[in-house]
């Protein structure tokens, strides 16, 4: 594999019906499972960086996944993660069903939306018991209409304005509701560890701030 690492692939199926692959790094003797989510665009190749990065031999079993619409996992379109927690919960529930992997303590570390995701997907199960976020949006509906503009320059009055309309209707929810500010002080008492580059151009250091700002304890930035 890359970066010397070998996995296994993993093929699992969302609540939904949506097939998401995977890919599975198991190791000698895990203290726990760790998930790796990755960016808008991008996929679990991506993050094959940052799981080397742990050096070897790791205490954590890895599960990369690709979310959907993203890499080899099916699904057309992405949601910013309203759907995206049901991938997570496929991999949880993955866990759930081998007697060698239930009883092992789960974090996730995700990069911008993946970090995103891993946070509105603690708030949710509980069985998650620590996040890393990594350069994710405080304020999902601003990252938008900051992303369009970066790309496209689409102003953002009126036409990234029409963008996040258009994005909620086709998720059927308020961008309001996914974000993450008013999701992450949930996840407390599990630890949550925000991480932002003072340099980012496209999710500019202040989200990273609010979002450590808004999260309970256990907290780090």
């Amino acid at each position: 594999g890359h970066y010397g690492l070998t996995w296994e692939p993993l093929n699992l199926i969302a609540e939904d019906g949506v097939a998401i692959a995977g890919w599975f790094l198991p190791t000698p003797n895990p203290q726990g499972v760790l998930m790796l989510l990755h960016g808008f665009g991008t996929s679990k190749a991506d993050l094959l960086d940052v799981a080397a990065a742990f050096g070897a031999p790791i205490a954590y079993h890895l599960i990369l996944i690709d979310f959907r619409g993203h890499g080899a996992s099916a699904g057309k379109s992405f949601s910013f993660g309203r759907w995206e927690v049901l991938d997570v919960q496929a991999v949880l529930s993955f866990l759930e069903k081998d007697p060698n992997l239930r009883g092992l303590p789960v974090g996730a570390y995700g990069v911008s939306m993946g970090g995103a995701i891993a946070l509105l997907a603690a708030a949710r199960f509980p069985k998650i018991k620590a996040v890393v976020s990594d350069s994710a949006y405080a304020d999902l509906p601003k990252a938008i209409a900051r992303i369009q503009w970066l790309s496209y320059h689409i102003p953002r009055f009126p036409l990234g304005q029409m963008v996040v309309w258009g994005t909620e209707c086709r998720l059927g929810a308020r961008l309001r509701a996914l974000s993450l500010v008013s999701v992450v002080e949930r996840i407390a008492p599990r630890g949550v560890f925000v991480i932002h580059g003072m340099r980012d151009r496209t999710i500019p250091p202040e989200e990273g701030e609010a979002l450590y700002r808004a999260a309970k304890d256990p907290k780090k930035m």
